[in-house]
């Protein structure tokens, strides 16, 4: 049976320094990933981490605000990539609630939930996290190689099927 889903794969790094974001962005786009599939999120460090990008002439990676409420701020003239927009979709859902007390697990959807709350508290956190839609899993296996080789905080990778219409 086919899978008749389209769907999107991530790679996604957390960062402390612009730095370190810039020049492993550099080694992401040696590798040939296209500027449009890579976007950075940062809060009042979003200058910062634009300075560091335009310090390395990576001028057209979107450098996105995240506001103190967590709400991504989308702006600029460039359109985001159809699998860029999916994900900030998916990161901007409530938080969870809390352990429930029962003792049950967490189905999958609340851990993925937890993945996008936790991205939202690092970057609350001053930390810049840079997310790459890739075209395939072997790509993403790639990418998340040449970002554990940068100096990030952690990778994760990501797959999700694309939302309804």
């Amino acid at each position: 049976m086919t899978d008749d889903l389209d769907r999107y794969w991530y790679v996604a790094a957390v960062f402390r320094e612009p730095r370190d974001l810039a020049a492993t962005i550099g080694e992401l786009r040696s590798s040939s990933f296209a500027a449009g599939q890579l976007l950075v999120l940062a809060n009042h460090r979003a200058e910062d981490a634009r300075r560091a990008l335009d310090g390395n002439g990576e001028t057209e990676v979107q450098v996105l605000p995240v506001q103190a409420d967590g709400r991504i701020k989308i702006s600029g003239e460039r359109e985001l990539p159809v699998g860029i927009k999916a994900i900030l979709k998916a990161m901007d859902v409530p938080e969870p609630a809390r352990d429930r007390g029962d003792g049950a697990s967490s189905s999958g959807e609340e851990q993925q939930a937890q993945v996008y709350v936790q991205l939202r508290r690092d970057i609350a956190d001053g930390a810049l996290v840079l997310i790459a839609s890739v075209a395939d899993p072997e790509d993403q296996l790639h990418g998340a190689r040449v970002l554990l080789r940068g100096n990030c905080e952690c990778v994760l990778t990501h797959e999700m099927a694309a939302p309804s219409a």
